[in-house]
């Protein structure tokens, strides 16, 4: 049977990287763009503030090539249904 845990030992709870982890991962840190505490790369959300880290920037666009290549196809593929 799983032992409860008593609510001193949850508050108790971090689940933030100790000194000694940053110390050890120094180079495998980045920083939250929103509250600015150290995460390990590969965290996917922050600990602290719960911001969502992506890949890549939010305000980013698909190149303009690939939005032309995508609408002539649409068009090529509307002509051919019309005809």
């Amino acid at each position: 049977m799983a032992r409860r845990q008593r609510d001193d030992e949850m508050d108790e709870l971090d689940e933030a990287p100790s000194p000694e982890d940053l110390d050890r991962f120094g180079g495998v840190t980045v920083t939250c763009p929103k509250c600015k505490s150290e995460l390990y790369d590969d965290a996917a959300v922050c600990w602290k503030c719960g911001h969502a880290l992506a890949s890549r920037p939010e305000n980013t666009r698909p190149p303009l090539w690939i939005v032309i290549a995508g609408g002539l196809a649409l068009l090529g593929l509307m002509y051919i249904m019309i005809r």
